[in-house]
């Protein structure tokens, strides 16, 4: 595909499909730790949490669930291995998200990375669009080269998702819509998430279910409307997603880096998890 070709469904539709961007050896890496974790999957629901999971901790790798359904998420998990670093700055996507969100003028982030796994039951609302006025939900081509994409989600499917799977689902062209969409309306309001049909994002209007092979990513625009439908077959779904801003927003839990990892990263990938290192005044001595 040619870039004016890629850059105009990009602007058109708010996604791509980048297929085949991962290695079958980064592939059976990553499954392979999932496997050797899988107790955190399989963990108890927490008493009187009102339904959410206890999150457990594995150093700086956090176990959490936005809501029940949406299945166990591996928080920070560039903190897992050597294979999770690579994904920092993966040369199928990175310089797409560099082009897109500008980081020539507003650096490069990660704003959160994790690891999802989601069984029988499990779905995300539908959320996001370009209704909501959040910063990092900003789309803008000026016609000009100078993108202005706010935040950049990189779901990358780790196992086949077809029919059935709990496929991720897009709303193509939302990320410019200023109409609220009708499940996203309270009030007259325009929501950000979905938090009172209780329903699947797969059953939504105008939702489209993206089917993906294993290796394949989908690469969009957070401020496109999405979510996930309603995984009906079983078996697990497992992906990993790192969402990626302008250096200006913030990293979404504030977890620390342990000094390990930041010795390990490359001075690229470093730039990206560390983009605006903080500046102190210098040690004054109390006989100066």
């Amino acid at each position: 595909m040619s870039e004016d070709i890629r850059d105009y469904l990009f602007d058109l539709q708010g996604y791509l499909v980048l297929e085949n961007a991962i290695s079958e050896a980064n592939l059976n890496e990553i499954n392979r730790w999932i496997d050797d974790h899988w107790s955190y999957v399989n963990e108890p629901w927490a008493e009187n949490d009102d339904s959410q999971r206890k999150p457990r901790w594995m150093g700086n790798i956090e176990t959490h669930t936005y809501n029940i359904e949406n299945g166990v998420n591996f928080q920070n998990i560039i903190e897992g291995g050597q294979v999770f670093e690579t994904l920092i700055d993966h040369p199928a996507w990175i310089d797409l998200a560099k082009k897109y969100i500008h980081s020539e003028v507003n650096g490069l982030s990660i704003h959160e990375n994790f690891l999802n796994v989601r069984g029988p039951g499990g779905y995300i609302h539908i959320h996001c669009g370009g209704h909501v006025p959040l910063s990092y939900l900003t789309f803008r081509q000026a016609n000009t080269g100078e993108w202005l994409v706010g935040q950049i989600n990189v779901f990358m499917a780790l196992n086949d998702i077809g029919p059935g799977d709990g496929p991720p689902v897009l709303i193509p062209g939302s990320h410019k819509c200023t109409e609220i969409h009708p499940r996203l309306e309270k009030d007259g309001k325009g929501l950000v998430y979905d938090g009172v049909s209780g329903k699947p994002a797969g059953t939504a209007f105008a939702t489209k279910e993206m089917y993906l092979k294993a290796g394949d990513v989908l690469f969009f625009t957070d401020a496109i409307t999405h979510g996930s439908a309603e995984r009906t077959n079983p078996g697990y779904r497992r992906t990993v997603i790192y969402r990626y801003s302008p250096k200006f927003v913030r990293e979404r839990f504030d977890y620390p880096h342990s000094e390990a990892l930041l010795e390990r990263l490359t001075p690229e990938r470093r730039k990206i998890i560390q983009p605006n290192l903080p500046r102190r005044p210098p040690q004054v001595s109390c006989y100066d």
